[in-house]
């Protein structure tokens, strides 16, 4: 499961499966963060532009969920 925090719209998402598509909140601005229980991880987006095309990235920072 993905907990998506997007303190932008001041809102918390869970969601289950896939990656979700984040590209249009990040295209806008929204601050967001990403913390997945599938890597136990919180990924952190960034950006590369190349030729005017820009392409969202995450880091990835080590996350005990146990530490909830």
């Amino acid at each position: 499961m993905y907990i998506i925090i997007n303190k932008t719209k001041r809102n918390t998402i869970k969601c289950k499966g896939d990656w979700p598509d984040l590209d249009e909140e990040l295209n806008a601005g929204d601050k967001i963060i990403v913390m997945s229980l599938y890597s136990n991880t919180i990924k952190v987006p960034y950006y590369t532009e190349l030729n005017g095309i820009v392409e969202w990235k995450w880091d990835d920072y080590p996350f005990d969920p146990k530490s909830l």
